[in-house]
């Protein structure tokens, strides 16, 4: 069941989500290599930390409104298939794709949530 009930509310969530992640991965230098190879216990703690993040953002962002997703963008398709691969795979997941979702999809999840709340005059706290 998704956490929020309404568009703006996933929406809401979605920007708290990827900013952050976005945010502490640059504060903790994590890159792709460590994402894909974790060598040390606090890098394979924080890439599944990663994981759960993606997972949570994909939920939210496959049960945005049909109307809301068509007119910006959101591709609630794509979203609910990682979604499902996450929640079904119990382990078994292709990090390389995640980490393309975390470099080019969490931007473009992003600019949509931006283009949504302008339209609406909503400020994204």
């Amino acid at each position: 069941m998704t956490a929020k009930s309404s568009d703006y509310g996933r929406i809401q969530e979605i920007f708290d989500v990827v900013t952050q992640t976005q945010r502490q991965m640059v504060e903790l230098g994590f890159t792709h290599e460590r994402f894909l190879d974790p060598t040390t216990t606090e890098d394979d703690l924080i890439a599944e930390g990663i994981i759960n993040r993606v997972l949570r953002v994909s939920e939210e962002a496959g049960r945005i409104s049909k109307d809301v997703a068509g007119r910006y963008g959101f591709d609630t398709k794509g979203a609910s298939g990682v979604r499902n691969r996450l929640a079904h795979a119990y382990g078994e997941v292709d990090r390389e794709i995640l980490w393309q979702v975390i470099e080019e999809d969490f931007n473009d999840l992003l600019n949509s949530c931006q283009a949504y709340c302008d339209d609406f005059g909503l400020e994204l706290m």
